[in-house]
């Protein structure tokens, strides 16, 4: 019983040693953001945040579309400085889908300055997917 225990004991403390130094250098996230809510706009630069700080060699992508482009419109947006400092830290990739700014009728110019573009949100997601990048869906 002892040698379980010391076993047990053992591999918990391997593992909280492997997780604190873990700095994402292996890791690649996409985020998908199709919300038009502040709410979720707010979690989602949260959540960019906190993984930046824990995992800050992870390669990151949010891909904007549906409702979700207002957040990176210039004149929608109330997180243009969050974004503009992920842009330039080059901790964050964010890419807007051409197809919805069609639909909606958006130029690249009412975007803010710093994001891409790519023709299609969901086939760049899955594109992702087969690279072998982890898939988080943010918002409602």
């Amino acid at each position: 019983m002892k040698i379980l225990l010391v076993l047990i004991a053992l591999l918990s403390s391997t593992y909280t040693f492997s997780q604190t130094t873990d700095n994402g250098e292996k890791h690649k996230i996409v985020f998908q953001f199709v919300s038009g809510d502040t709410l979720s706009q707010h979690s989602l630069v949260n959540n960019l945040k906190n993984l930046r700080e824990a995992w800050p060699k992870a390669e990151v992508e949010v891909v904007f579309h549906g409702n979700g482009i207002f957040m990176v419109m210039t004149e929608k947006t109330k997180y243009a400085k969050e974004l503009q400092d992920f842009a330039e830290q080059k901790a964050i990739k964010l890419v807007v889908c051409e197809n919805t700014m069609k639909q909606k009728k958006i130029i690249k110019a009412q975007l803010l300055s710093f994001v891409s573009t790519v023709p299609m949100a969901i086939a760049e997601i899955v594109v992702k997917q087969e690279q072998g990048w982890s898939y988080l869906k943010a918002g409602l």
